[in-house]
């Protein structure tokens, strides 16, 4: 359990990561803890993004997950400023859902225990 509650603390790091270099200057974030997962949603308002971007966000964050892979890197996720860690955070969830409606976007991430 102590290596899942920070490896969520990195998955959310990676998330807020993003939103700050992407420009946004509010957002809110839950997380749920439930008894055969964990919940993850971030709101951001007035992020500098667009139609192509959400689509690689989205695409990276779906990539299926990898637990033996996540097993060895989960501890870089948040140390790079590079987007391409949003692939190991894909590696890391089940299930991502991503809208962006032209200045808000919201992630939803689920990650099975």
């Amino acid at each position: 359990m102590k290596h899942e509650i920070k490896r969520i603390s990195k998955i959310l790091d990676e998330l807020i990561t993003f939103c700050f270099l992407h420009g946004t200057n509010n957002m809110n974030i839950s997380l749920e803890n439930h008894e055969d997962y964990f919940k993850i949603h971030l709101e951001s308002d007035n992020i500098d993004c667009n139609d192509v971007r959400v689509q690689q966000l989205k695409e990276l964050l779906n990539y299926p997950r990898q637990s033996e892979v996540e097993e060895y890197y989960w501890e870089l996720a948040g140390e790079c400023d590079s987007d391409t860690e949003l692939t190991l955070v894909g590696m890391m969830v089940d299930k991502a859902e991503v809208n962006f409606d032209g200045t808000s976007l919201s992630i939803t991430l689920y990650r099975n225990k």
